[in-house]
């Protein structure tokens, strides 16, 4: 039985069962049951309170269950990111379980604290700017070092979460399934631009809703997966193309061109970035998305997203792509 075949009670009993084996205690039980959490497009995720544990676990936890077709390191994967920030002080939360054993709930699973906090995006258009900038600067400032051994001690090679390894698997997709691409990865390629001596962790995915906030600071940055090693501004113009494309598609009611202004100018009062290769990194995200939109990620396949997609790579490159019919 996959994990999405399981009912929440059978994957709450699964987990329980688990849970008394690795802490030796048969008295370990609920206080508070699975309830499924809304979002999320890779995982299957769940709030729920122990009773019986140690005062660590007995706060509210979260239950990240991946799917069963996964590689089971990417639940490794994520564990190893968040506790090395978590140790450095950055807001993410604490992974206390870890499992690859996908016989158990039907996929390889986390089990981590949940963080107090309300959706940047319900927080005032006219502050989430600014602790946008600032708390992605926070992120760069931190030493990759510990990250890079934690990742290495797990077995993780490095390819993984560096440019040339991203690249590489980009365009080995577009080699074997999206040839309307071709021309865009050649760009990429070609064009490369040479990384700065320092580099930083970058999230990969960071927008507002990915970001909890709560009495007007930070407490959670979560959704780890899409993690990489590199220029820190290729995160920032990621950042950029998923406020100028998606929430703009989504959210037409904010103003996301100054919203975008702000979170730049705070995160320049944070801390120092080149922004010399922006345009390079924002045609990336921009690719990267078209392709993950003909791999059936909805939210890239609206065909006001598409158009504008397709308008900012020729607007970078010169290059004008012509996708499929993606739209459902």
């Amino acid at each position: 039985m996959t994990d999405t075949d399981k009912t929440i009670d059978q994957v709450s009993d699964a987990l329980i069962k688990y849970l008394r084996a690795e802490l030796n205690d048969p008295a370990v039980g609920y206080e508070t049951t699975l309830t499924q959490i809304e979002g999320g497009y890779e995982t299957r995720t769940f709030s729920f309170k122990l009773s019986g544990v140690r005062e660590e676990l007995s706060k509210p936890l979260v239950l990240r269950l991946f799917p069963s077709f996964q590689v089971t390191d990417k639940a490794v994967w994520e564990s190893a990111v968040q506790n090395v920030l978590a140790e450095a002080g950055y807001p993410v939360p604490r992974v206390y379980f870890t499992c690859t054993d996908k016989f158990i709930l039907g996929g390889a699973f986390l089990i981590m604290e949940f963080l107090q906090g309300e959706n940047m995006l319900d927080a005032s258009s006219e502050t989430f700017p600014d602790m946008l900038g600032k708390i992605h600067a926070a992120l760069h400032g931190i030493d990759p070092g510990p990250l890079v051994k934690a990742l290495k001690d797990q077995g993780i090679e490095e390819n993984r979460y560096r440019l040339d390894g991203k690249l590489d698997r980009l365009n080995d997709k577009i080699e074997s399934a999206h040839p309307w691409l071709r021309e865009g990865i050649n760009w990429l390629l070609e064009t490369r631009p040479p990384e700065p001596e320092t580099l930083s962790i970058c999230h990969g995915d960071f927008h507002p809703m990915n970001i909890l906030v709560k009495d007007g600071k930070v407490t959670g940055v979560l959704d780890w997966p899409g993690f990489i090693i590199a220029d820190p501004v290729l995160d920032v113009a990621f950042t950029i193309v998923l406020s100028t494309v998606i929430a703009k598609q989504f959210m037409p009611q904010i103003e996301w061109g100054k919203i975008v202004k702000k979170y730049i100018d705070s995160y320049k009062e944070a801390r120092p970035l080149d922004f010399k290769h922006l345009e390079y990194y924002r045609a990336m995200r921009c690719v990267m998305a078209l392709m993950d939109g003909a791999e059936g990620q909805a939210v890239w396949r609206h065909p006001l997203t598409i158009k504008e997609l397709t308008d900012q790579i020729h607007e970078i490159t010169k290059i004008r792509i012509t996708p499929p019919n993606q739209a459902q």
